[in-house]
């Protein structure tokens, strides 16, 4: 498959703001590509998006895509990686590997991570299922 392909067929815009909308606490979720570029996102108007300068930003999903792929790296002994959940004093990073694509979702800590990321694969796990009738 090629990346970028796709871009626009899944429903990104949906599912971003389909994630945002499970809870308030949710500050950024985003689409990336192989690359770390933004494909998708959804942002609060006051949170982590704004605190970053694009900079710090562009670093931040190319390391997000970056640890996505490394994983790839021990799949044929573990099996694929669902998803990964990084909790940090202010924020905490969910990822998950749709395709070529990185889903990333950043959370306030009060949030429950396990709860939040079953209810996220769920969103995912919706596109596929939509995707696979069509």
């Amino acid at each position: 498959m090629t990346p970028g392909c796709f871009d626009d067929y899944f429903g990104f815009e949906s599912l971003c703001n389909d994630i945002a909308n499970l809870d308030e606490n949710i500050e950024l979720v985003a689409v990336l590509n192989h690359k770390g570029r933004v494909i998708e996102i959804k942002a609060r108007e006051e949170g982590i998006d704004k605190a970053l300068t694009l900079q710090k930003r562009e670093m931040f999903f190319m390391q997000s895509v970056l640890q996505a792929s490394m994983n790839r790296d021990h799949d044929d002994e573990f099996g694929k990686v669902k998803s990964s959940i990084l909790e940090r004093e202010r924020f905490t990073t969910l990822s998950f590997e749709f395709l070529s694509y990185v889903i990333l979702a950043v959370s306030r800590p009060n949030l429950n991570p396990i709860q939040l990321k079953n209810n996220i694969l769920e969103k995912i796990d919706h596109i596929k299922k939509v995707e696979l009738v069509q």
